[in-house]
């Protein structure tokens, strides 16, 4: 097996090398054991192509008549816009992406993957490649569109492609669900940075999803949204991102999330959203970065294992005067009682509302081993003293919990990244 992938690779470089010598032309003659890459059979090299970017898969069409067509049957295509347009390519890879597509002929794609630009012109029909990879039963669907024109509408048909398992939409697209959706076989959406029609067409885009596994969502303030539903019965990983522009007013917005086979959770949203998590009996990892919850926030389930709540994550010096709410919850939550094992607090500030949610975690947390506290690094020498003293006299009812401290730099929470499956 090692041997046979060693073979692929080495054979691929001999390729490239080919494919990129100088002229239009190569010279076979000096591409050593030709004639083993021009036996091996069809459907390996098809899959030898689909190991090279879309570009370089095409120009392999110059090196014989053999490869001639080789490459309109690779099943993966790949058209990304260069950050770095030369005067010759000064069309864009909109333009190859375009002639390219009219003489492919892979009667299925398994992935189809497009990033456009600000070179892009406005006016290129690119509703016709979505068409195009539908009609050839696309199974992963990735398309980002950074063009300087308005968003857009995407076909119909996209919201009812049966065989497709990933799709990711970014930026310029403008998501209106007027006919009836369904995508049977969809388990990864990605939205991001797309703008809604109306609170109904992501309803509807979800309701859509009967397998949907894993939805990451990251919002920014102009996507028309106000209260962001999530139901999705078969959901069990959620990554949402809800960006914080400084430039625009404030709205009410709220998020109410209700997947009862929610296991992961991931929510940055520093808007001021209202916050409700239902139905989380299967939840068994949380990170929360918010700065409203309601009442039912902290009723976490005893399947939680990792719990990550940070309630107000602005934590420079012009902020320490805003207010931070927390009433404690009608009952204590289960995963405090029997699971909660480690604790960590970053930039903690020694607040009256912070003091009393550390003593209410140290006073329910029977099971806990460590409490690793960060003190807050713009806080004064004699503040941490004073802040690391008050937090030994906390009264803990675990005897065999350590305490221990760990001043750290204050650091921004970083972008959410995550690959597709």
């Amino acid at each position: 097996m090692c041997l046979c992938v060693e073979l692929i690779d080495n054979i691929c470089v001999k390729i490239l090398l080919c494919s990129f010598m100088e002229k239009s032309t190569p010279d076979l003659e000096n591409c050593h054991d030709e004639n083993m890459i021009n036996d091996l059979p069809s459907d390996l090299l098809v899959k030898i192509l689909s190991l090279l970017p879309t570009k370089d898969a095409v120009a392999t069409m110059v090196l014989s008549k053999q490869w001639l067509s080789v490459w309109t049957m690779v099943p993966i295509l790949t058209y990304k816009e260069s950050n770095n347009i030369s005067e010759g390519e000064h069309k864009s890879v909109w333009h190859f992406l375009d002639m390219s597509l009219k003489f492919h002929k892979a009667p299925i794609l398994e992935f189809f993957d497009v990033e456009l630009g600000p070179q892009c012109p406005v006016d290129v029909d690119v509703g016709k490649w979505i068409i195009n990879a539908v009609d050839r039963k696309v199974s992963k669907l990735r398309f980002e569109l950074k063009w300087s024109a308005k968003p857009i509408n995407l076909p119909k048909s996209l919201y009812t492609c049966d065989t497709l398992v990933f799709l990711s939409l970014s930026d310029m697209i403008f998501v209106d669900i007027v006919c009836p959706a369904f995508l049977p076989s969809l388990k990864t959406l990605y939205l991001i940075h797309v703008v809604y029609k109306d609170e109904d067409s992501l309803i509807m885009l979800l309701s859509s999803c009967p397998l949907l596994k894993l939805l990451l969502m990251a919002r920014y303030k102009e996507d028309n949204l106000k209260n962001v539903k999530l139901k999705v019965s078969s959901l069990e990983n959620l990554f949402y991102r809800h960006e914080r522009d400084d430039d625009v007013e404030d709205i009410q917005v709220s998020l109410v999330i209700n997947s009862p086979r929610l296991k992961k959770i991931f929510i940055r949203d520093p808007s001021g959203a209202s916050c409700s998590i239902e139905n989380t009996d299967r939840l068994n990892k949380a990170t929360i970065f918010s700065c409203q919850t309601d009442d039912n926030f902290m009723r976490y389930p005893s399947s939680l294992v990792c719990l990550n709540i940070v309630l107000n994550i602005t934590t420079d010096d012009p902020y320490d005067d805003v207010p931070i709410s927390w009433n404690h919850p009608a009952s204590v939550p289960n995963c405090l009682l029997t699971h909660l094992e480690i604790f960590e607090w970053d930039a903690y500030g020694g607040r009256s509302e912070e003091k009393e949610l550390m003593r209410y975690i140290l006073g329910n947390s029977l099971r806990l081993k460590r409490i690793a506290i960060s003190i807050k690094s713009t806080s004064k020498l004699e503040y941490r003293e004073k802040m690391m003293d008050e937090l030994k006299s906390m009264s803990r009812i675990s005897e065999s919990s350590q305490l221990m401290f760990n001043t750290k730099l204050v650091q921004k929470e970083r972008v959410m990244h995550v690959k597709p499956e």
